[in-house]
């Protein structure tokens, strides 16, 4: 029997706070990991893709998993073993146990999304967008205080104290998960006729759509880890303000209770389509010599839009892949957005270490500008005609 969709929604939320941490706690210590290993653009790169790619292989096969075992105990326990990694690899003394220790927590981590979106799709039937954007909402706000709190915990206990700090929560949150009631996949699912029909079950439309939320990502996700280290070693400011200042994306990010509510109202591809066409001109903004003032402004809408994509894109996948089983589609969409992630931090450092931060910063707009591109064409197609809500 599944829980109150009440108990539900806080359990995930306050999740998603937690695991978040996992995922953005590697961009706020960069600098920091720089400049005591002497590492290259490039090496940093290759840390953050390394760690993103084997949250790539996992989040698939969670994802899928989900639909056949319980999904409280793949969250528990995916809790507990990114706590482990994280602790370990505040612990570890040299380099290679600090990779190490990030790989298990990078397992530990992957199995949270795929398997939660799929989740809050079963169980959330009325108002959808409204679930979504109060989900994401909350992990915004997590990783904004950690931004907050890195800036001044990494200049007290230095980069090794921040990592083992994220890793404590999620003990309490692994221990939550698994003492919830265990929830049969078969029996949490929407009734067919709140599911849209027809076209959108084609392979081909998944596919073109997951092309175009690669593209956003290849885009977002390099901007977004590298940012404390552009404003730190591109703009020099010094490192617990650049965490400052990065968090004014998250303070952005809280849009995305507006977001959801409109997609709810509005044809989701359409908000999609709104939120997705500002993320390029905005990162060429970003990139530009401003002044410190005028660069906050400039997060705050990056956030605010990029976070907007979040309800309306896994709202439009609810519907493309209604028939796959939502754990598989949603452990796709994850796990093709982690293989982007993984590649784009690496890309993104090989070519700063050639062409310079701010160079590479701009070069960076194009493919967020070919995503929404592919999805104005997709929006073309007979494809998206029963995606009108």
């Amino acid at each position: 029997m599944a829980r109150p969709p009440a108990s539900f929604r806080f359990l995930s939320s306050l999740g998603h706070g937690v695991n978040d941490l996992y995922f953005f706690v590697l961009p706020l210590v960069l600098p920091l990991l720089l400049r005591e290993f002497a590492l290259s653009y490039r090496l940093a790169g290759l840390v953050l893709a390394s760690y993103l790619g084997i949250v790539s292989l996992v989040s698939y096969f969670f994802g899928r998993t989900s639909d056949r075992f319980s999904p409280w105990i793949l969250v528990g326990g995916g809790f507990l073993l990114a706590s482990a990694g994280f602790l370990g690899a505040g612990w570890s003394p040299a380099l290679g146990g600090v990779v190490a220790f990030l790989a298990a927590a990078a397992v530990g981590a992957g199995t949270f999304h795929p398997v939660i979106y799929a989740l809050i799709d079963r169980l959330t039937p009325e108002r959808p967008g409204r679930a979504l954007g109060s989900f994401e909402f909350w992990g915004g706000l997590a990783i904004l205080a950690m931004y907050l709190a890195g800036g001044y915990l990494s200049r007290w206990l230095g980069w090794r104290g921040v990592l083992a700090a994220v890793g404590v929560p999620g003990l309490g949150m692994g221990t939550l998960f698994l003492l919830q009631v265990p929830i049969a996949p078969s029996r949490e699912r929407r009734e067919p006729s709140a599911l849209p029909s027809g076209p959108p079950g084609r392979p081909g439309a998944l596919v073109f759509f997951l092309a175009s939320c690669a593209l956003r990502f290849l885009s977002v996700t390099a901007v977004i880890n590298f940012m404390p280290t552009y404003l730190s070693m591109g703009r020099r400011l010094p490192p617990s303000l650049a965490a400052y200042v990065s968090g004014f994306l998250f303070v952005g990010g809280a849009a995305v209770v507006l977001w959801g509510r409109v997609a709810d109202r509005a044809p989701p591809l359409a908000v999609l389509l709104l939120a997705s066409g500002t993320i390029a001109p905005l990162i060429l903004v970003f990139s530009l010599d401003l002044p410190l003032w005028a660069v906050l402004p400039v997060l705050f809408l990056f956030g605010a839009f990029q976070s907007g994509c979040g309800p309306a894109q896994n709202l439009v996948l609810s519907a493309l892949g209604a028939r796959f089983g939502r754990g598989a589609v949603f452990g796709l969409l994850l796990a093709i957005i982690a293989f982007i992630g993984a590649l784009s931090p690496a890309l993104f450092g090989l070519l700063a270490d050639r062409l310079g931060l701010a160079a590479t910063m701009r070069l960076f707009a194009l493919p967020a500008l070919a995503g929404w591109l592919v999805l104005i064409a997709f929006r073309r197609t007979a494809w998206s005609l029963s995606l009108r809500r």
